[in-house]
């Protein structure tokens, strides 16, 4: 596939590869990274044979990033850093009798079937290697990674969406409480007054949902789960003792009438299957078949699981959204009635499977951004969502806590290959990791191709400037990029067919410039 390919490349130079789909640059490219080895000619650094380098070497001094990116199923963290992980830095101190034995005891049988002696619960993380220290400075040259792969905003989104341990991280907690009354402080501004409705023990919340109001506190595993409160006995026994049960019943049949009345003739794109979420339009049709055995043979005759449908429904109402007159003062109040039974009289059982709210305690089960609002966005609002995001923004810049929620997000768990994150996120993750190790010579084949022109533009001139002293190649995959770079080596058919600078090249009007013509 590669034949006539040669070329001599001094250090620190910066060479761009350009060339058509089969003009093979990808295959050249990692021919020079050592990924595949050729089966003629020589590949040398230096003054050393590519072939007779030990990958302990080739693995630490040369990065990679090519079109597409192998995550692992860990956390965001762990796949940054793992280009650091080559080998133990030091042995894992087992004070416990117990866990010495029963490594000892695994790595006796990995030596048996000839697998690797070494322990993976030591240390593996090379801070040499990234240019740090300690962790503090491990998360520093992190957050210098992501901003090259231009991602630390997508690690901040991450983190504000992510959750944090209070009893692990207590400073940190106490931390974003300080963000909460800041916040507070701030949406009594004429600017950003009534954007916000905040939560109160004894006020009813009129942009929350009506389970959110019962519950007051965020559920924990699926006890509590939002869809299927009518499901929960205990839910069920609290609106019985405040006689709510018949109510809920009336007001889900009246909610499904008035939305079928209103979606029958609806188009399945109108925004008010939007607003009106809690009857989607798959379910429509059993809906209307129940209405129609109501009106036949009253609510109850409803067997279980049909009662169970029509309950659901107030529970995901929230008056300020759904203005259907149905959650007036009068029930509101009821509903404040029902908050404090469910409250007060929640089993031991079940204590563990809803987080109340509390304005002067952080809430563990709720992510960084909900702890830091403390309320629910005013629906109907313009840019409310915008301007709070924007605010919320501001105050964690003010206090110092950007580096907090980074970290949060770098916890975020990928899932497996990195289906949790987009297909640019995952590609940006594998060029963060190949600069944080710090090689002498980093190469990319297309590695930016599946990133908005943008983000292309500012990659590029991040990892130009990251790299300025050191070898930079890279297999574009728009010829115009290669400009500026010290040489271009322009391919077709597994050949250099051109090479020079980028102004030099165009001026022939040969090769390249037809490549750049045909962008």
């Amino acid at each position: 596939l590669i034949d006539g390919f040669n070329v001599e490349i001094e250090p620190g130079q910066h060479i761009a590869l350009v060339g058509g789909p089969t003009s093979s640059k990808d295959r050249a490219v990692m021919l020079l990274a050592h990924l595949l080895d050729p089966n003629s000619g020589k590949l040398r650094y230096g003054d050393a044979e590519a072939q007779a380098m030990p990958e302990v070497v080739t693995g630490t001094q040369i990065g990679f990033v090519g079109p597409s990116t192998s995550l692992f199923s860990a956390s965001l963290m762990d796949n940054v850093i793992y280009g650091l992980r080559q080998a133990p830095k030091g042995p894992r101190d087992y004070s416990d009798d117990a866990a010495r034995k029963k490594m000892e005891r695994e790595l006796g049988e990995s030596a048996k079937t000839a697998n690797s002696a070494d322990d993976v619960l030591a240390d593996w993380i090379d801070l040499e290697r990234a240019g740090v220290e300690n962790r503090e400075e491990l998360i520093e040259a992190v957050r210098r990674g992501l901003a090259v792969a231009d991602m630390e905003d997508d690690v901040y989104q991450l983190g504000l969406r992510g959750r944090l341990d209070p009893e692990t991280r207590p400073e940190a907690a106490k931390r974003l409480l300080e963000a909460r009354s800041l916040l507070e402080s701030r949406l009594l501004e004429d600017s950003y007054r009534g954007l916000v409705e905040p939560f109160d023990r004894d006020a009813y919340n009129t942009n929350a949902t009506v389970g959110e109001n019962l519950l007051f506190g965020t559920p924990v595993g699926d006890d509590f789960d939002l869809d299927r409160l009518p499901e929960n006995e205990y839910v069920m026994s609290v609106l019985a003792k405040v006689d709510l049960v018949d109510e809920f019943l009336s007001i889900g049949h009246e909610v499904a009438q008035t939305m079928v009345e209103l979606f029958a003739d609806l188009p399945p794109d109108h925004e008010y299957f939007g607003q009106f979420s809690f009857i989607s339009l798959d379910d429509l049709p059993e809906f209307q078949t129940l209405l129609r055995k109501v009106e036949r043979d009253g609510l109850e005759e409803l067997e279980e699981n049909e009662r169970l449908m029509f309950m659901a429904l107030p529970f995901k109402m929230a008056p300020a959204r759904h203005r259907l007159g149905l959650i007036d003062n009068a029930m509101q109040d009821r509903l404040l009635e029902a908050r404090r039974a469910f409250a007060e009289d929640l089993p031991e059982s079940l204590k563990g499977s809803v987080e109340f709210f509390d304005h002067d305690l952080y809430n563990t089960a709720s992510s960084l951004q909900d702890n830091i609002l403390f309320g629910k966005l005013a629906y109907g609002r313009a840019q409310a969502q915008a301007k709070i995001g924007d605010l919320i923004s501001d105050v964690i810049e003010n206090l110092g806590l950007r580096i907090v929620v980074v970290e949060v997000g770098l916890d975020f768990e990928v899932g497996i290959g990195g289906a949790r994150l987009s297909s640019a996120q995952r590609q940006k993750t594998a060029i963060a990791r190949a600069v944080l190790k710090r090689p002498q010579m980093i190469v990319l084949s297309e590695a930016t191709a599946a990133l908005d022109g943008s983000a292309q533009t500012t990659i590029l001139k991040n990892i130009r400037e990251e790299f300025s002293d050191r070898t930079v190649i890279w297999a574009m995959h728009r010829p115009s990029q290669a400009k500026n770079f010290d040489e271009v080596l322009v391919m077709a058919d597994g050949k250099i067919v051109e090479k020079g600078t980028y102004d030099e090249l165009v001026e022939k009007k040969a090769v390249l410039a037809d490549l750049i013509g045909a962008e």
